[in-house]
């Protein structure tokens, strides 16, 4: 890393430079001595310096234990502005979870995020939002958490903290409202958020190949919260939802979950407020609870867009057991008009089929329920699948009381006939709870034991339906596959909490 300046210079009066200690998109940052002997960092500016002067200037008399002090901002004889401010011998958090690529042991990730919640909470407190959280502007030095660089620091005015022209920070902890120009204090909380999901599993929640992906990941994708240990999970979160008014209202909210305490109970977030961040202590402490579920729901727009590309999955995977049938059924010729017949009429049961069981289970998704009244509903669009069966069978003009036998000679009267395929698919769709395989948080992506439920009740029914019996079970079989595969899945929360006890080195 080669910077402007090397060991020894003196381009700021009263300083000597004795080696470069970073570099970031704003400037260089070097260790060295004022003529008086103190040690201190100097950050030169270089770029657009007026958003990081701006920021220096709001944050100069700040002084608290869990910020690095900003000492001066000065001007040298070639018109070039310098940062002085305090330096830092410990490494950086960044650094710390380089060493733990599966996550920091929780009670370092409490200490570590105890003492960033102080000090970017006492910013808030000010009416100033960092805007850069990242591990790398997170320090320790004397066992004292340090958070630094808050030179893209702004000043909160007004109910939606104003609007910024220019996007700044780092994209893997961007909250999604900054591309709008929202920069209230729940763009840290979210960086926060980010934070302690990397603490916690050793990387980010999103990541990719481009800055683009990432930011667009951060607008559209869901975090994979599988990854974060279960009693952790419902902070992470609610820390990192995308509508800035379901997360924490604070810091200092946040730094409660994160203790273990009491999850407060969400409420709108206000851009500038007094923070409360708890200090650390020893002794057993509780998990964070789970967040309330109507804090985590997912939104319309979203529920729609998720039922819609499921129903067009399902359509999709219902034609690829096309095939599948045509040997099961025996169907020697699929080009055979009777062939085709069969065909169709398993592609449109089965999608069918699937569309009963999605669109009511979207509805349902996150929300109690009787489950017997909701039996009930799955018995009625049974019956209609059951109707829709009759209907491509041609066979609903013909059923009459008159006419005593089948035509294929299965003995049975013509109404008994159609009214068994009515029962059949009524009876499979009330025995079983459909609902629960579209479920996000079903406790597994695939699960083989709602197949086989199915199959059985499929076996057990086939007496109700003539003519093609197997027709029906291999319907509610391939819905069964197919509800499973097309809806979205996250890992279920936690059942119970757990105690932890935290250990202070």
């Amino acid at each position: 890393m080669r910077f402007t300046y090397s060991s020894g210079s003196r381009p700021l009066d009263g300083f000597t430079l004795k080696r470069g200690v970073g570099r970031g998109g704003f400037g260089e940052v070097y260790f060295a001595v004022s003529d008086g002997g103190k040690e201190v960092a100097l950050k030169l500016l270089r770029g657009e310096t007026d958003v990081e002067l701006r920021g220096v200037e709001l944050c100069l008399n700040l002084k608290h234990a869990n910020l690095v002090h900003l000492y001066d901002l000065r001007v040298d004889g070639r018109g070039e502005r310098w940062v002085v401010m305090e330096y830092i011998a410990g490494e950086s958090l960044g650094a710390v979870i380089g060493r733990h690529p599966n996550g920091l042991p929780h009670d370092l990730v409490r200490e570590w995020f105890l003492g960033l919640a102080r000090g970017v909470g006492y910013l808030h407190d000010h009416g100033i939002v960092h805007r850069d959280l990242k591990p790398a502007n997170v320090f320790v030095e004397n066992g004292i958490v340090k958070v630094g660089d808050y030179g893209l620091s702004k000043n909160l005015s007004g109910s939606r903290g104003g609007a910024n022209t220019q996007s700044v920070g780092t994209v893997h902890y961007m909250a999604p409202e900054i591309g709008t120009g929202n920069y209230t204090r729940q763009i840290d909380v979210y960086a926060a958020g980010v934070i302690l999901f990397e603490m916690l599993t050793g990387r980010p929640p999103f990541d990719g190949e481009s800055a683009g992906e990432i930011l667009m990941k951060h607008l559209t994708a869901t975090p994979d919260l599988g990854k974060v240990p279960g009693e952790w999970a419902p902070v992470v979160a609610r820390a990192l939802a995308k509508d800035p008014t379901q997360r924490f209202a604070t810091m200092g909210d946040l730094a409660k979950a994160v203790e273990g305490n009491e999850v407060p109970v969400a409420r709108r977030a206000e851009p500038v407020g007094p923070v409360a961040v708890p200090s650390p202590q020893a002794g057993a402490v509780p998990a964070a609870p789970a967040v309330p579920g109507p804090e985590l729901r997912i939104p319309t727009g979203r529920r729609l867009g998720e039922l819609c590309g499921s129903m067009i999955l399902s359509v999709l995977f219902a034609a690829l057991t096309l095939p599948l049938w045509a040997t099961l059924g025996k169907v020697d010729d699929p080009m055979d008009p009777s062939g085709v017949i069969t065909l169709s009429t398993v592609f449109f049961l089965t999608v069918a089929a699937c569309w009963a069981i999605l669109v009511p289970a979207k509805l349902w998704t996150e929300r109690p329920g009787d489950p017997w009244t909701r039996r009930l509903i799955m018995l009625g669009l049974g019956g209609l699948i059951g109707l829709l069966s009759l209907w491509l069978s041609a066979r609903w003009p013909d059923v009459s009381g008159s006419q005593e036998t089948e035509a294929n000679g299965g003995g049975l009267p013509v109404l008994w006939t159609e009214a068994g395929s009515l029962t059949y698919y009524a009876a499979a769709f009330f025995a079983l709870r459909w609902w629960r395989l579209a479920d996000r948080h079903r406790p597994q992506r695939f699960a083989v034991a709602p197949v086989l439920a199915a199959g059985f009740w499929g076996l057990v029914l086939l007496p109700l339906i003539r003519p093609h019996p197997w027709r029906g079970a291999l319907v509610v079989v391939l819905a069964a596959v197919i509800v499973q595969l097309t809806s979205p899945w996250e890992e279920p929360p936690p059942p119970a909490t757990r105690k932890v006890r935290l250990r202070i080195a």
